[in-house]
């Protein structure tokens, strides 16, 4: 399985960029789950589309509620915050995102592996365990996501994540993964450019190479925006 489970994505749009910003990418796909018990979760997904040297994948990281926030604030401090510094980072690979897609589609009950309902993803620092499935509780209808992270250094130092995506979550994270399919298998295609008058066009399935102009990437540290903390307090 993926070896690099806890590696932020390596690049992802950058918003800094003013021709980015124009086309009006969206670096994160986030979900806010806070509680007045401060107990809450949040979720954000990010795209790395493919390369010519390198595959694409989905990446997410799940943080825990920080704070609960201050309904009769009217500072940033009135939205729950998350604690994004202490996250837990996972990186998808297209196989691994079409099983999610399988679950939230109806045609597997579980992400599976090697006969387990489990992915385990190894990274030098730590191991991470991913679980996906529908959620049994019916009083919260939806699909349930299970993260565990144990460092290597200090097994005890183990740290569980849970998040249940509720059923208009779960449709819409289905619909969202569904179209960046093929940003992982094929990455962005350019368009040609006009070609001369009697020039022959390039082999079918060529690509131009990107125009000086094109959107670069960037680390997703630089192009994470800062947390809004806002959530669905309950």
């Amino acid at each position: 399985m993926n070896d690099s489970a806890n590696t932020p994505a390596t690049a992802v749009f950058d918003t800094t960029d003013p021709s980015a910003a124009k086309a009006c990418f969206q670096p994160h796909l986030s979900f806010y789950h806070a509680n007045a018990k401060n107990s809450g979760v949040a979720i954000r997904f990010s795209v790395d589309p493919a390369t010519p040297d390198r595959d694409g994948a989905v990446y997410f990281s799940i943080a825990k509620q920080k704070t609960v926030g201050n309904a009769g604030s009217q500072g940033p401090d009135r939205f729950a915050s998350f604690d994004w510094q202490n996250k837990a980072s996972v990186k998808l690979g297209f196989l691994e995102v079409a099983e999610i897609l399988m679950v939230l589609g109806g045609q597997a009950s579980a992400l599976a592996h090697a006969g387990k309902d489990v992915l385990y993803h190894n990274s030098p620092s730590a191991t991470t365990s991913i679980t996906f499935k529908r959620a049994e509780d019916p009083s919260r209808p939806g699909f349930l996501l299970g993260v565990g992270r144990t460092p290597k250094a200090d097994p005890n130092a183990r740290q569980y994540y849970a998040f249940v995506f509720g059923p208009a979550e779960a449709l819409g994270l289905r619909l969202s993964l569904q179209a960046q399919m093929g940003l992982l298998a094929f990455g962005i295609p350019r368009e040609r450019p006009s070609l001369p008058a009697g020039s022959r066009p390039a082999a079918a399935g060529a690509f131009a190479p990107p125009p000086a102009s094109a959107p670069g990437f960037a680390p997703a540290t630089a192009a994470a925006p800062a947390d809004a903390g806002f959530g669905d307090a309950f």
